[in-house]
């Protein structure tokens, strides 16, 4: 089993190509002789330069040839290329940025019991008495480098519009006189700006001569988010596993991926919320709640398609399923 090191769906490879040539040579037995003696016996050819199969003059047939033309970057990246692509491989465009657009439906529990004020009144909400969804829309823009042939580290600016509904039963308040309140729920809006850093391992691997390598990535980041409309921090913990295959399509090369994401979502919210109409008098709320995700792990369904003259271009998508909906859409340049 060969193993192969890969910067995912960044790769740029092309099979080696020729000038058309009008002018025929006739080789004679002994010209063919002592062409491929020359061919074999050339220390500064490596081993997909000499003949094989039906190769002509020390070159691959058509149908076997597989050779990635590259070139330095003139960053420098990644280090160690250079003996890289000596050895074989096929390197990423190491520069990039891409704009990703970020949807989800999460559920939320309270880490703590619920401390509110009811009209001025401390009270304590049991935690198993606090029911909370949210669902956030972001946008964010990553630059990512690769360091190492396999080795990628980004950044990452964003904001995110998004809303919380914490139901509270006021049944098993600490105060009696307010557990005969009915069930009321908090709505909370909110904006906020973020920043993250993030890492990526990738590769491939090829299981079975012949049959496509199966490339994976694996991804750990975190982003710390303020909020501008309430008084609120969020703390975002990721890390995923992907792994699929990649095909050639029209235009470029398209890889559908399956993963497991794992995602850890810390909030706190505290702020105040007036119901007017609730109770006799009506009921002022102020709030300091410190909530989690429910679930920590998810399931998803990804593509990316690469394109342009050298696939410096590429688009990616992804569904998340299983514990909470997810979309994300990106697109994203390398250079």
């Amino acid at each position: 089993m060969k193993l192969t090191t890969l910067a995912l769906l960044t790769t740029l490879t092309a099979p080696l190509a020729f000038a058309n040539d009008t002018t025929v040579t006739t080789l004679t037995p002994e010209t063919s002789v002592a062409i491929d003696s020359v061919a074999t016996e050339s220390v500064g050819f490596p081993e997909s330069f000499k003949p094989q199969g039906d190769a002509v003059l020390g070159l691959q047939s058509l149908e076997s040839q597989e050779i990635a033309i590259q070139e330095e970057h003139w960053s420098g990246l990644p280090f160690l290329g250079k003996k890289a692509r000596e050895m074989g491989y096929q390197l990423p465009i190491p520069l990039g940025f891409n704009v990703f657009y970020n949807k989800q439906e999460v559920g939320y529990v309270a880490q703590d019991d619920f401390n509110v004020k009811l009209n001025g009144l401390n009270v304590i909400v049991p935690k198993d008495d606090v029911t909370i969804t949210g669902e956030d829309e972001s946008v964010q823009l990553k630059v990512d480098a690769w360091i190492l042939p396999f080795w990628n580290v980004y950044g990452l600016v964003g904001h995110t519009k998004g809303n919380k509904k914490i139901r509270v039963n006021p049944e098993n308040v600490s105060n009696p006189a307010l557990s005969l309140l009915p069930p009321f729920t908090l709505p909370i809006e909110y904006t906020a700006n973020n920043i993250g850093i993030g890492t990526v391992l990738a590769g491939q691997v090829e299981v079975i001569s012949g049959m496509h390598p199966f490339i994976f990535t694996g991804v750990m980041a975190f982003t710390n988010s303020w909020t501008t409309t309430t008084d609120s921090t969020i703390q975002t913990y990721i890390g995923s596993f992907r792994a699929g295959q990649r095909y050639a399509v029209p235009g470029g090369q398209l890889a559908v991926l399956l993963g497991y994401n794992y995602q850890l979502i810390n909030q706190n919210i505290t702020g105040n919320y007036a119901f007017p109409d609730l109770g006799r008098n009506g009921l002022d709320v102020e709030y300091d709640l410190d909530l989690k995700s429910e679930e920590t792990g998810n399931m998803s369904v990804s593509m990316v398609y690469d394109f342009g003259p050298k696939q410096e271009w590429n688009m990616f998508l992804e569904y998340g399923f299983l514990n909470w909906n997810q979309v994300i859409f990106s697109i994203g340049r390398r250079f």
